[in-house]
């Protein structure tokens, strides 16, 4: 960008209703400006990013390269700005406006909803609500820039700009399909698994290596690993194997012809709730925490509350091979 000046907000809502609309005729409809004045906007952010963000086709205009990278941050942009200009309206009318959270997909689906809703029942009433679905890496980044309010994501939450909240413990479970044989049982053994499809998460640096550790003897037919335990479950209710996974979306979710059962073997799975360092004192924050902590008490095999303070051997535990 030339020079040291400041995006112009304009110019970003132009760019994003482009890119959203896929074209300046439908930009303008949406902002309320002339079709000349959505084009001049972008031509004149072009000029101030130093690089095209529009390759034209005639009519057809699609985003470049540096383009579609460069919306992920006018996205961050416009949504701070709208938070913004939401807390100024908040300030001048003394009332608890929005609140913005950060949350797995797992959570986002399961332990969020019923926090809101206890948040609701007990009288509070924010005039929004921002919710994002986030990896729980991106849940750290966002709470540490103040993108986010609250966080609930799956260790390790470790960052010195969040202050860890409440911290808790549960066990990995067995999800099957109603039909399979191993229904029939309380407990499954994990020797029971060898020679099935086996279905689990990514992302070794979390739950993933120590349900790895776990499996560790046990050969199966073949695996199915996803980003997603939704996904996982859905695979489950299709026929498609046996999943272990983290313990809060099969319980905190229904699916369709699947049943959850504890394993033989304890494969802890960690979460926690995470404030910004220093974030000012507002009315709604410290009873959403209370909601989302009440929310997350789910009738899990092997929960418990851990003491933030146990944070540091809760990280060196979370590799170890069960026993």
């Amino acid at each position: 960008m030339a020079g040291n000046s400041l995006f112009d907000l304009r110019q970003l809502e132009a760019y994003a209703a482009v890119i959203s609309t896929g074209s300046v005729t439908g930009a303008a409809k949406v902002i309320g400006k002339s079709q000349p004045v959505v084009t001049r906007l972008i031509q004149d952010l072009e000029a101030d990013v130093g690089f095209p963000l529009f390759a034209r086709h005639g009519r057809r205009i699609t985003p470049t390269q540096n383009g579609s990278l460069f919306y992920r941050e006018v996205e961050r942009l416009l949504a701070d700005a709208h938070r913004t200009r939401q807390r100024a309206a908040d300030l001048s009318h003394r009332q608890i406006g929005s609140v913005a959270l950060a949350a797995t997909a797992t959570m986002a689906a399961s332990i969020v909803p019923r926090a809101l809703k206890g948040l609701r029942d007990q009288g509070y009433a924010p005039k929004e609500i921002v919710l994002r679905s986030q990896t729980s890496e991106e849940v750290i980044q966002s709470v540490a820039a103040r993108q986010a309010d609250i966080g609930i994501a799956s260790l390790p939450l470790d960052h010195p700009a969040l202050e860890v909240q409440w911290i808790a413990e549960a066990s990995c479970v067995c999800v099957l399909h109603e039909d399979d044989p191993l229904a029939a049982l309380d407990v499954i053994d994990l020797a029971a698994l060898a020679g099935r499809p086996i279905i689990t998460l990514l992302n070794p640096y979390r739950v993933l290596g120590r349900i790895s550790a776990a499996l560790h003897d046990i050969e199966p037919e073949s695996v199915i690993r996803t980003n997603s335990s939704t996904t996982a479950l859905n695979m489950v209710s299709a026929g498609l194997g046996v999943a272990i996974l983290e313990p809060v979306s099969p319980i905190g979710q229904r699916f369709a012809n699947t049943v959850v059962r504890p394993l033989s073997v304890s494969i802890p799975y960690y979460w926690g709730i995470v404030t910004p360092v220093g974030l000012p004192e507002s009315p709604i924050i410290q009873p959403l925490v209370e909601a989302l902590i009440t929310a997350s008490q789910l009738d899990m095999p092997g929960f418990r509350i851990r003491d933030v303070r146990e944070t540091e051997s809760i990280l060196k535990n979370i590799f170890t091979a069960p026993e």
